[in-house]
């Protein structure tokens, strides 16, 4: 039996692969609160799910960007929904196969009635790329709320990280700087489960 496991703070005492989907019709019967995560194929989101869940590899880390082309929903404490979200960029495959990507994400955040909230990884070595901010901007447009967390912490020395904070503040728009978290030392955890449960709650901080 899978022991329970505090991570920033709060306690996981089931974290569970469901099932992939790849349209709507096949999303998880059971209604439950969703939050999704996407970014960049190299961002280091299945890192960081693995690290939020307490988990070394619930979540496949793949050594090919692009390889998750499905949603994936994870059950978290039988309360709500992880789902991993395609990579942006999919640089490994055809255009119309990405466009197809990009439209089945899109539908998802537009017509899901359990999506409570998008966290979108940035890597906070490079700031943030254009397909970075037309994406948020894009899905902003649904009206549904994002949050963009900057990955890869560990990554940066103090300077590098002040200076990428202040330019993925400007880049995307933000009112405060982003969130900075890295799966590896487990920096930033806390908060971020803080902004996920406020979210699933039903609130959002801006």
């Amino acid at each position: 039996m899978r022991q329970e496991r505090v991570v920033g703070g709060v306690t996981v005492f089931s974290a569970e692969f469901v099932k992939s989907s790849v349209d709507l019709k096949d999303l998880p019967e059971e209604r439950l609160p969703q939050v999704a995560f996407l970014g960049r194929s190299n961002v280091g989101k299945s890192s960081l799910l693995n690290a939020l869940m307490g988990e070394k590899a619930l979540v496949k880390v793949s050594g090919s960007p692009g390889k998750t082309r499905e949603l994936n929903f994870f059950k978290i404490n039988d309360a709500f929904y992880f789902v991993d979200l395609p990579g942006v960029g999919y640089a490994k495959v055809s255009i119309t196969k990405r466009d197809a990507m990009a439209e089945s994400i899109r539908n998802y955040v537009e017509k899901s009635e359990d999506l409570k909230g998008i966290i979108y990884l940035v890597d906070i070595r490079h700031g943030g790329h254009d397909i970075d901010v037309e994406t948020v901007n894009s899905l902003r447009e649904t009206g549904c709320p994002i949050l963009v967390v900057a990955s890869k912490k560990d990554k940066v020395g103090q300077a590098e990280l002040s200076k990428n904070k202040k330019l993925i503040q400007e880049k995307f728009g933000l009112v405060n700087p982003p969130l900075v978290v890295s799966s590896v030392k487990k920096i930033g955890l806390d908060s971020l489960w803080a902004e996920i449960l406020s979210s699933v709650a039903g609130t959002h901080a801006k």
